[in-house]
């Protein structure tokens, strides 16, 4: 199963600076991107609850950050906004990949020092990255080639790195 080739697999690589990614890894992840968008009506929703739930399992710590740790009606009632809000957020976030990467750093920082205060530890980075792997691979199944799942990590791995770094 693809999903072992998750962002961030190896912990002992250097992570991609933003610098370092190409304009054909961000055409690669904003077209594999749109082509998941496609696949389902409320795309946002449907998307971030598939990998909400996937990081979920994965860490289950990370319930508490979301409010998910006060038992399943109070989940329920929340997963829909927190979904929409975090497949929101991704997808502002490769919209700002491209040519202006200190605007991108600079938005990248502002967004890590939010999670943070939040309560985002470091190591979650990890797990969300593989649950957007989990979202994608579910929605588009076959249609996820290698060099598109080695696009994603290049790219997953720049973002959080960026914010981790904040």
């Amino acid at each position: 199963q693809r999903a072992s080739k998750s962002p961030q697999n190896n912990h002992h690589s250097k992570p991609t600076s933003m610098e370092d990614i190409g304009y054909a890894t961000i055409a690669l992840v904003l077209e594999t991107w749109d082509a998941a968008r496609a696949t389902t009506k409320d795309y946002e929703a449907n998307f971030g609850k598939i990998a909400l739930e996937r990081l979920f399992v994965l860490e289950p710590r990370t319930k508490a950050v979301f409010g998910f740790d006060k038992g399943e009606a109070h989940a329920d009632a929340k997963i829909a906004g927190h979904a929409k809000a975090f497949a929101l957020l991704l997808d502002s976030v490769l919209q700002m990949l491209g040519p202006d990467l200190d605007f991108t750093r600079d938005i990248l920082k502002q967004v890590g020092l939010r999670h943070k205060k939040m309560g985002i530890e470091p190591a979650f980075f990890h797990h969300m990255g593989r649950a957007i792997m989990f979202a994608l691979e579910k929605l588009l199944g076959s249609k996820l080639n290698e060099r598109e799942i080695a696009a994603w990590e290049e790219i997953y791995g720049a973002i959080s790195h960026q914010m981790i770094t904040a």
